[in-house]
């Protein structure tokens, strides 16, 4: 806390004649005012609370002789109060969506990953950052876009495995593999034209069973440079096998490297829409069409009644009164 007075305000009375609560805290001085800073729980300072709030008081007071236990003399006596709420909101901004992943390594110096979700299948919109997480529904199509930049020229990108997990981690204990081992294994999966550094593709939304409403994509990803045969690119879509124990050369100097390592993207997350956000759509979709539909029923019901009005309407015929004598 940190109270100003103004010297004009306390004439008369020395400045060295003030403390705190605490006789062993003083304020300190400048030109124009008397200044008391202390913490919260230093110089006195008392903790009062009421239903809503913490209070902090404390208080400057005037003294003749620091040894003083009472006074016959008016004392100058200035209570400064530090209020806080016992509730509050506290805002924290920050940007879910991924910037692309940059990485380095020999004979392919720096590379880039992008990964984005776009809003249709000509990959000409990315969804904007400030929409994540993306609201989708189910069964609604989600597509995907991987892009890889190198300043290494003649390069493909191999999308070697993709999983949903309900949070940012491809180690999760719960996940979903989309694609294994270069592999599609979801049956909804479809995969775009693009060239050799972009991979498109796009599957149905689904949800996790259970208490999750989120779901990231991580994928492991590989550059190699185009052509070049054994590169787990030239590979594609294999089944596991054990791996054979490696053949030892002498003496033989190594060749350049013809991809890199595997390296683990992801984005999201992706947010299922509430069911009742449907439902409530629908509701007023299917409501319209009941009010169209009764509208209709109305008007031909109307018509119909009109023109059998018409047709049966009976013709009156006028007969003269006989004629009496009186």
């Amino acid at each position: 806390m940190r109270v100003e007075v103004e010297k004009a305000s306390i004439i008369g009375l020395h400045e060295d004649h003030l403390r705190l609560n605490d006789p062993s805290c003083t304020p300190t001085s400048n030109q124009t005012h008397v200044i008391a800073t202390v913490s919260l729980g230093s110089c006195g300072t008392v903790l009062e609370e009421d239903a809503d709030n913490l209070i902090f008081k404390n208080e400057i007071m005037s003294f003749d002789n620091v040894g003083d236990v009472i006074t016959r003399k008016h004392q100058v006596e200035i209570d400064f109060v530090c209020c806080y709420p016992k509730k509050s909101r506290v805002y924290l901004d920050f940007q879910a969506h991924k910037i692309p992943y940059v990485f380095t390594e020999k004979a392919f110096g720096k590379f880039t990953y992008q990964f984005e979700f776009f809003h249709s299948e000509l990959f000409n919109t990315a969804i904007d950052t400030d929409h994540y997480p993306v609201d989708v529904a189910l069964k609604e199509v989600l597509y995907m876009q991987i892009k890889a930049t190198s300043s290494v020229a003649n390069t493909v990108l191999f999308v070697e495995s993709c999983r949903a997990t309900p949070v940012d981690d491809p180690d999760y204990h719960i996940s979903y593999d989309i694609i294994s081992n270069g592999c599609i294994l979801d049956g909804t999966v479809v995969v775009y034209p693009s060239n050799s550094t972009e991979y498109r593709f796009g599957m149905e939304a689904f949800q996790f069973i259970g208490q999750h409403e989120q779901v990231f994509i991580c994928c492991s990803v590989i550059l190699c440079v185009a052509g070049e045969p054994g590169t787990r690119c030239s590979q594609g879509c294999t089944t596991p096998t054990p791996t054979p124990a490696p053949v030892l050369h002498h003496h033989h100097r190594r060749d350049a490297a013809t991809q890199t390592g595997r390296h683990s993207i992801s984005q999201g997350p992706l947010r299922l829409k509430k069911a009742t956000e449907t439902t409530v759509s629908n509701m007023g979709l299917n409501m319209n069409l009941v009010f169209i539909a009764a509208f209709l029923l109305v008007v031909v019901v109307i018509v119909c009644g009109a023109v059998i009005y018409t047709v049966k309407r009976p013709t009156l015929k006028y007969q003269p009164l006989p004629s009496t004598d009186f």
